[in-house]
């Protein structure tokens, strides 16, 4: 029997690629009707990244994130606090990679379908809940946009990658209860900017980071060719 991976996301996909190279057959059942990944960015740090690269996918992604070299911390009105080398540049075996969470979720789709096979990853099935027994486990779904059942799935194993309201944990864990609000909001956006960060007339590859009071925080990415 198949491994069944409940979501689609950046570590249901990984999961699968990780269970494919060890030759272990899966399916994923991903809830949103289209396969995508909202959001901005995303750090890969180097130990992530090994496990990337494992799965073969360094240069895939090397073509649409950005090495970061360093982080940088300003104040608010440009003086600067404190700066390091990251990934390569700090001595680790693997880079840092600054990357759009929607670019990093379509490498690891294309290689998923390239490798494993579209027909084997299934979307809009949403998990109602998961029945084990001595055999394996059962996943129960339902069509996201109708609510209409859908087929059960039997495997060897069911295992959760459905994000912060996860079925499979609230059904491994039915007394936790739900997330708790820290009452912290994070707004973010993404706009095309010429670089401004530059070393001896050398546009850098850095993490910008600007702190005012109540530890406020914007955060930029230089990427070289942006200025081309």
């Amino acid at each position: 029997m198949d491994v069944i991976i409940v979501g689609g996301g950046i570590g249901g996909l990984t999961l699968a690629l990780t269970l494919h190279r060890a030759g272990i057959p899966l399916r994923v059942f991903e809830s949103a009707s289209e396969l995508r990944s909202p959001g901005v960015g995303i750090n890969v740090l180097p130990h992530a990244t090994r496990e990337l690269a494992a799965l073969g996918l360094e240069a895939e992604l090397a073509k649409v994130a950005v090495a970061t070299r360093e982080a940088v911390f300003y104040y608010r009105y440009g003086q600067l606090i404190h700066r390091e080398p990251l990934g390569r540049d700090a001595g680790y075996a693997w880079p840092q990679f600054s990357i759009h969470r929607g670019d990093l979720q379509s490498v690891l789709l294309a290689a998923f379908r390239r490798r494993i096979g579209a027909d084997r990853i299934h979307a809009g099935w949403k998990c109602t809940h998961v029945e084990q027994d001595a055999e394996g486990a059962t996943a129960h779904f339902c069509d996201t946009a109708s609510g209409a059942a859908l087929p059960p799935q039997r495997g060897v194993a069911v295992i959760g990658c459905d994000g912060l309201h996860s079925v499979i944990r609230k059904t491994l864990q039915p007394g936790e209860g739900e997330p708790r609000y820290s009452g912290v909001n994070m707004w973010r956006g993404v706009t095309r900017w010429r670089p401004f960060q530059r070393i001896d007339d050398v546009i850098t590859r850095d993490e910008i980071m600007v702190l005012s009071d109540g530890y406020k925080r914007v955060a930029g990415y230089h990427r070289e060719d942006l200025e081309r």
